[in-house]
C-alpha cells in the first residue's frame, strides 16, 4: 500500500479519533503516505482541540482542508500508479490518480 486516504463526507469524527489512537500507539513515521480530510470544519476544529491533528502531523500525515480532497478526484491526486486504500465512496478508473489501484475500505 503506497497511500491511505481517510476522508470524504461519509466518514465521521469517530473514524479520525480511532485512526489518531492507532497512530499515537504506533509512535513513529508511517511506511505509507497518509491523507486526512475530515468532512467539516467543525470536525477539524474538534479534532484539533482534542489533539488529534498534532498526532496526524507528528506521524507525517498530509492534512487536507475539510471537504472532498481525494474523494472528489480533482482537488488532489495520489501518485501515478499508486496502490491506495480509501474511505471514499466511489472508485472510478483514474479518479484518485492516473493508473491508481484503489481499494475502498471502511474507516
Amino acid at each position: 500500500i503506497d497511500e491511505v486516504f481517510i476522508g470524504s463526507c461519509m466518514t465521521n469524527i469517530g473514524h479520525f479519533r480511532a485512526a489518531g489512537k492507532l497512530l499515537d500507539a504506533h509512535k513513529g513515521q508511517l511506511p505509507t503516505r497518509l491523507w486526512v480530510a475530515p468532512p467539516t470544519r467543525m470536525d477539524a476544529a474538534q479534532l484539533t482541540e482534542e489533539g488529534y491533528y498534532s498526532v496526524f502531523g507528528k506521524s507525517g500525515a498530509r492534512i487536507e482542508i475539510p471537504g472532498c480532497s481525494l474523494c472528489m478526484g480533482n482537488q488532489a491526486r495520489v501518485a501515478d500508479g499508486a496502490t491506495v486504500v480509501s474511505t471514499s465512496t466511489r472508485n472510478f478508473p483514474n479518479r484518485l490518480g492516473t493508473g491508481a489501484n484503489v481499494f475502498l475500505a471502511s474507516a
